[in-house]
């Protein structure tokens, strides 16, 4: 159990009291994340411990070890092996899940592409918070999950909304025709410089160009991109 940081209990007006004795595993690789965290939740007096993990292992095990009401998990973790399989942080979550359903699980994570989004849903994730969002959102998260409500800051809850009105099924009409033909290289495998001679322009152009059709379309991995780009080809986009 981690000591509690001296200072004034945040305040949260306007949210419903519940439960006194919250219990809170956070688990995060990056150390200073980490420590935030823990600060930021051993200020809430509604919760009354906070363990903390670095590994998708030591979340699993830790899980086990201490029936948190709640996990945070930061769904950046890179893979590691537990009980001889190696699993990344959706795996562990179903794992999680199967070991004790009574936990609910928050994903926080500085991602918030489509992918990573219908996945923890997938997995039954029941809060997703945004790094770039404030941080009196992962407080709330936890309140509410707890009171057995979903819990989404604004940035993710944006992007599910898109996701559930169809609206990805129009990004590829966001795309000019350049941003097109360089996106039909790129899923060719071509490299930057190589698409860059074959349309005539610069590597910074073809950088620009790349960047835009990332952030039009909500994919920022280049082999999701190419296989979004391969279906929509075959839709006759």
């Amino acid at each position: 159990m981690a000591g509690r940081c001296p200072g004034p209990p945040l305040r949260h007006p306007l949210r419903e009291p519940v439960l006194d004795s919250i219990r809170v595993l956070v688990a995060d690789d990056h150390e200073l994340v980490k420590q935030a965290l823990v600060a930021l939740l051993e200020q809430d007096p509604a919760i009354d411990t906070v363990w903390q993990v670095s590994t998708v292992s030591e979340a699993i095990d830790g899980v086990v070890r201490h029936r948190p009401d709640v996990l945070i998990l930061d769904i950046e973790f890179p893979p590691s092996a537990h009980s001889g399989i190696q699993m990344d942080v959706f795996h562990a979550a179903e794992e999680i899940r199967r070991l004790n359903p009574s936990t609910r699980i928050v994903i926080i994570s500085g991602k918030s592409d489509d992918y990573y989004i219908e996945s923890a849903l997938r997995v039954d994730a029941r809060g997703y918070v945004s790094k770039s969002d404030s941080p009196e959102h992962v407080v709330n998260a936890v309140h509410s999950v707890v009171r057995g409500k979903g819990y989404f800051s604004p940035t993710i809850l944006e992007r599910i909304k898109v996701v559930r009105n169809g609206a990805r099924k129009v990004r590829s009409e966001l795309l000019t025709e350049r941003e097109w033909d360089t996106l039909g290289y790129l899923a060719e495998g071509n490299s930057k410089k190589e698409i860059a001679q074959l349309l005539g322009v610069s590597v910074k152009t073809v950088e620009k160009h790349t960047q835009s059709i990332m952030d039009k379309v909500d994919i920022h991995d280049r082999v999701k991109l190419s296989n979004w780009f391969n279906r929509e080809k075959e839709m006759g986009h």
